[in-house]
């Protein structure tokens, strides 16, 4: 599809893929423009920089002069400004089949799977970078080497991260598969754990040319050890060993490999620090809870870890309410907020109460986040951690700007 002068409108730009899809986008040479909510959101500056104007939502953002609409799909066909789309008689494509259409002349390579998929792509893409290979790479967040979750280059590799919400990773015919690891999410969409695998296993045999890596081996080790990775904890170490496992089999010399592992500064809201004793993490499956708090613990050995965790939909809640309630055990306190409802998924049958009720039955000290006295807790020997995939991030940073003497401060 030639995208070069095209006028295109992205409905739900705020989301981290999407937004990435329209700075790849307006490189190519089209005419961007998108909406959202009025919610603050992590990509508002790269899509700033590239002077991508984001208007709120309203159906007058929707004008014949449009050629085509890409959508999230949190935002359904009744939405209003989809719906003045159709009465305009304006093509539209989900943000999913609008990537799978600009991935279509490159060699794609896709990150997938359940925790892990955004720091490996961003790794993957910049020791592919570090090789002279010049790929297009869109990660599901701000990698911080760029600014950006998108990096637009010239070279035939196009490395993204594919989602597996609604199995939308299908849409891809790889020539590399790269699958940090697998569990059970989406209980909304994937009624069972079977479901899950099995959407990724078909998907394997579906593309059978296909460079694929699971796991690591002995030689990948080798150059970790000579390379200087700056993410702790054993979830982040076999990211990056996966990552190296697949840039061999692409051919990159180890020099190469090695360089673009020291060039990695990590990805935002991926163990991002507001403050030397704040840190946030994404973290929003008991897995990755586990997970990012054994990386701090393993990083800061002497200091007392207080986890303040908001769930991230009813529906993931409910599915894993005792995973979640075993997963705090390396923190001596957890604080929980109310649970985010996203903009597919409004209410459900689980609430906070139920979540803080349960937890307590694994660990001595769990609060509502109304309760969280900041002053009680300090920086010689805490670790405050906020995790979840909502708008906690909102609240860690404003702690840290707090402590810098920057702008605002804790709601």
């Amino acid at each position: 599809m030639k995208w070069k002068n095209k006028k295109i409108h992205f409905i739900g730009i705020k989301g981290t893929g999407i937004s990435g899809l329209a700075i790849l986008l307006k490189t190519e040479g089209a005419f961007v423009s998108g909406s959202d909510t009025a919610e603050e959101f992590p990509s508002e500056l790269a899509l700033r920089k590239e002077n991508i104007e984001i208007r709120n939502f309203d159906e007058n953002n929707i004008t014949l002069e449009l050629d085509l609409i890409i959508y999230s799909s949190a935002y359904d066909e009744n939405h209003p400004e989809r719906k003045r789309a159709r009465q305009l008689e304006i093509a539209e494509l989900s943000y999913a089949a609008a990537l799978a259409r600009y991935a279509e002349n490159t060699k794609v390579i896709v990150v997938t799977g359940t925790h892990g998929k955004t720091t490996t792509t961003a790794l993957l893409g910049q020791i592919f970078e570090a090789a002279g290979l010049d790929p297009k790479v869109l990660a599901g967040d701000i990698v911080k080497s760029w600014g950006s979750s998108a990096r637009w280059g010239r070279g035939e590799y196009f490395i993204l991260e594919g989602d597996e919400y609604q199995e939308k990773f299908r849409l891809f015919k790889p020539i590399g598969i790269l699958i940090p690891s697998l569990d059970y999410d989406h209980p909304d969409y994937f009624k069972t754990r079977k479901d899950y695998l099995n959407s990724f296993e078909s998907w394997i045999r579906e593309n059978p040319g296909a460079k694929i890596v699971r796991t690591f081996e002995k030689a990948d080790e080798k150059i970790f050890e000579k390379a200087k990775f700056i993410l702790p904890g054993e979830k982040y170490r076999q990211n990056c060993l996966k990552a190296i496992r697949l840039s061999r089999l692409f051919a990159i010399p180890d020099e190469a490999i090695i360089r673009g592992i020291n060039n990695f500064q990590g990805v935002k809201r991926r163990l991002e620090y507001y403050a030397d004793w704040i840190v946030y993490d994404y973290a929003h499956h008991p897995e990755e809870i586990k997970a990012t708090l054994a990386a701090l613990k393993e990083r800061h050995p002497d200091k007392v870890l207080i986890a303040i965790f908001q769930p991230h939909t009813y529906s993931r809640t409910e599915a894993f309410l005792e995973d979640f309630a075993r997963s705090f055990g390396l923190a001596e306190e957890v604080f929980f907020e109310e649970i985010y409802s996203s903009a597919r998924e409004k209410k459900g049958k689980v609430s906070l109460v139920d979540l803080i009720l349960e937890t307590k039955k694994y660990h001595p000290r769990v609060y509502h986040f109304r309760d969280f006295d900041f002053k009680k807790f300090n920086s010689k020997k805490d670790i405050l951690i906020f995790m979840g995939a909502g708008d906690i991030w909102q609240k860690a940073r404003k702690f840290g700007e707090l402590l810098s003497g920057k702008k605002g401060g804790p709601d």
